[in-house]
């Protein structure tokens, strides 16, 4: 049997062919494929809700730094301070949920839930949490030159002569205004408080002995007391920290049972894609093991906290509960 070819043939055959490659690549096209997420595909910027200087901008800046240095974009710091920084919060929470603006922040923001009620968000429901980046123990610090070498000095001297001693702090309803009413409270002592704008003026008054002592985070203080320029009277925890082996735990030093320390962390706002925060985590969690941030964590005494991922959430929530209940009963409230 003899085939002939023709011109006919030819044609139909090659439209066959035709087709069945149209087909091929109009099912290969169907075929799901992972979608890469690219970030950061412009600026990003870190809404720090507090001024330069203060502890939240000292743990923020080194990971920004990093982040700029190893991505194709950069990342940089915005401080926006007001209102025991809720101001920056509220701006942060106002922001696209596109990656383009995350906020610094910490302990701060689950203590500021009960203390400004009308703040305008809910921290664990207007944010999702990215990491928790630090942790360091807060600190009791006074003047070098200071008369106080104890807890138990400081006690004494406010029950023998009450509201002649004063503690600066960063601002009505930060963390070192509500340590500090902590330990009024469970002193049973009467101690004036001295607002300041910010951590960095605070300190700068404390060391100049405008004001007698400091409930503040260890990564500002820190060194200043390496530098002689305040000295550290207790830790405002349970038990000694090995990076500073020689400063007592409270109960050491004569004072109450006083536990807290200070954390921080990143959020982005709540519509963030899971797969936008799941990248923006991976690589914010990365810079946590550079050789610069893990330089400026150990001048701030910082660690690392081992909190993972999928608790990440009910860590936030959980933290939210407990200072909420504890701002409440100390009756602390600024509208």
């Amino acid at each position: 049997m003899s085939i002939q070819i023709t011109r006919g043939n030819i044609v139909r055959a090659s439209l066959k062919v035709a087709a069945c490659i149209v087909l091929a690549v109009l099912s290969f096209s169907e075929v799901p494929r992972a979608h890469v997420v690219e970030w950061p595909t412009r600026i990003v910027k870190i809404i720090v809700p507090y001024g330069p200087g203060g502890g939240v901008d000292s743990f923020a800046r080194p990971i920004a730094s990093t982040l700029s240095d190893q991505l194709p974009n950069r990342i940089i710091i915005e401080n926006r301070a007001g209102a025991g920084g809720t101001v920056g919060v509220l701006a942060a929470a106002k922001s696209p949920a596109d990656g383009t603006v995350l906020l610094a922040g910490g302990v701060h923001q689950p203590m500021s839930e009960a203390v400004y009620p009308t703040r305008g968000y809910r921290i664990e429901q207007d944010f999702v949490p990215i990491a928790i980046t630090a942790v360091v123990p807060n600190v009791l610090v006074v003047p070098a030159e200071s008369r106080f070498n104890t807890v138990a000095d400081i006690i004494n001297e406010a029950k023998a002569n009450p509201g002649k001693l004063s503690y600066c702090s960063s601002g009505n309803g930060t963390s070192q205004h509500i340590i500090g009413e902590m330990f009024k409270r469970r002193a049973g002592v009467d101690i004036l408080h001295v607002p300041y704008r910010g951590t960095a003026p605070a300190l700068t008054d404390l060391i100049a002995q405008v004001c007698d002592m400091m409930f503040d985070g260890m990564g500002t203080s820190a060194p200043q007391i390496e530098g002689k320029k305040l000295k550290a009277i207790a830790l405002i925890a349970n038990k000694r920290y090995p990076r500073f082996p020689h400063i007592p735990a409270f109960t050491e030093a004569g004072g109450p049972e006083l536990d807290a320390s200070i954390w921080y962390a990143m959020w982005a706002p709540v519509n963030t894609p899971p797969e936008l925060v799941s990248k923006i985590r991976g690589i914010v969690k990365g810079s946590l093991t550079s050789p610069a941030v893990a330089r400026a964590w150990e001048i701030q005494g910082a660690e690392i906290p081992n909190v993972k991922d999928e608790d990440i959430v009910e860590f936030v929530k959980r933290e939210t509960a407990e200072w909420t209940k504890t701002v409440t009963e100390l009756g602390i409230k600024v509208d």
